[in-house]
């Protein structure tokens, strides 16, 4: 499996005062609330909407309360006939006139209180990986709250239910949290900030968690940028993608979890500008099955309508009140809108907004100790979110420990892994 990429467009932190969806309960779509267990497969990263141009939509912003509808199916084309059960993509917005959010559902349903992207009129673009259920009908929806927006995807992975598309795919394999690089200190072999251009390349030694390379997943995160850039991650000693993982403006801190190949001499290093300091934390990996084999029963992705979990702003699975610095926020994940006990991780969009000062959260399964690596990084005042898997407790909880400051959390499930 040849892992996806991130197309070179934007920046993930964003303005003070975004607007986010709020509500009392937990809150899904309606329709089935949990899809099947499903496989994934990688695709060439490739534009399947971008409304400046016309591509998959009528050219033109999308208005307040907008929708747009992508016909996943009829995009994929699957030669097996399978409808997919869900989808992996970048989402980005683009010179947003409001402070909004955009939504992302499966197509038939009502729409959830979600968020996945949070934009701002304060910055030309805003960019977040989504893994979103899709509908029955084979059609994902994207929703505009407010003011009018550009908005862009890029398709970068799919997944079809067990053996319905020929050949077994791909399932994923926890890792234990480890951080890989932080050019910050000594961690990973390069001190000081990555330098950009074409003798800028970094060969990071991934051989601790993947021994001969592999399909690995990172949360990749840049911090005190010189210069509006991107950061792409391939396998070493080959030629730099034509794409990116990161993209950020300058003197933001940026995280994106990404789908990274590392080849048997690691894993490269690239940014096409300025300086910036880069930290690789280890999030686990997809083992491919051949184009015969039996993906087994573990590790397998089972799609849920998007529903919010936690809202420490309205008191939502958890106390009403910012958590403060050095608290842990414990979070049941399971045991909603058909979420079963017994899995292994979660795929939520974990969000700060309302921070006092910079920081950064640490997801984690409930009771373990806190590994030295990162989720989500967010700058005081500004909303900020990302995607991330998150390993579960036998009891169905996970834990977000805030090391600095007060931020209020906002965490919305978008799926899950077998044990």
């Amino acid at each position: 499996m040849r892992a996806s990429r991130v197309a070179a467009l934007a920046a993930l932190v964003l303005a003070a005062g975004t607007v986010l969806p709020s509500a009392a309960t937990a809150s899904a779509a309606d329709g089935p609330q949990v899809g099947v267990s499903s496989t994934y497969f990688a695709v060439s990263n490739y534009r399947i909407l971008d409304t400046r141009v016309g591509n998959g939509a009528p050219t033109g912003k999308i208005g307040p309360d907008g929708v747009v509808k992508l016909d996943i199916r009829k995009i994929l084309g699957l030669t097996s006939g399978a409808t997919p059960t869900a989808v992996v993509m970048n989402v980005t917005a683009v010179d947003a006139t409001d402070e909004s959010f955009v939504t992302a559902y499966p197509d038939g349903g009502a729409l959830p209180t979600v968020s996945n992207l949070n934009v701002s009129p304060k910055h030309k673009v805003t960019t977040n990986r989504v893994t979103v259920q899709v509908g029955a009908d084979g059609f994902v929806d994207l929703y505009n709250h407010v003011g009018t927006v550009h908005l862009v995807v890029d398709l970068q992975g799919f997944y079809t239910p067990k053996g319905a598309n020929g050949y077994p795919g791909s399932t994923f394999t926890l890792g234990t949290p480890t951080r890989l690089l932080d050019t910050r200190t000594e961690i990973g072999g390069h001190p000081g900030k990555l330098t950009g251009g074409e003798n800028g390349v970094f060969a990071m030694d991934v051989s601790s968690v993947a021994p001969g390379g592999g399909d690995l997943v990172v949360q990749a995160t840049v911090t005190e940028p010189t210069e509006p850039a991107h950061l792409t991650m391939y396998p070493a000693l080959q030629d730099p993608w034509k794409t990116s993982d990161v993209n950020f403006d300058a003197g933001q801190t940026v995280t994106n979890l990404s789908y990274v190949f590392a080849g048997p001499n690691g894993l490269a290093l690239y940014t096409n500008s300025g300086a910036t300091h880069v930290v690789i934390d280890y999030v686990g990996q997809f083992q491919g099955h051949g184009l015969s084999g039996d993906a087994g029963n573990h590790g397998l992705f089972v799609p849920a309508n998007p529903t919010r979990v936690l809202d420490t702003r309205t008191g939502l699975g958890a106390p009403k009140a910012k958590p403060g610095p050095g608290s842990t926020t414990r979070v049941k994940v399971t045991g909603l809108n058909g979420v079963p006990e017994g899995i292994a991780a979660v795929v939520i969009n974990l969000t700060g907004t309302n921070a006092d000062q910079d920081g950064h959260i640490t997801a984690l399964k409930a009771g373990d100790p806190v590994p030295g690596t990162s989720n989500l990084n967010y700058a005081a005042r500004q909303d900020t979110a990302a995607m991330t898997i998150v390993p579960v407790s036998a009891d169905g909880y996970i834990d977000l420990y805030n090391p600095h400051g007060n931020v209020d959390l906002v965490a919305d499930v978008q799926g899950y892994y077998t044990g």
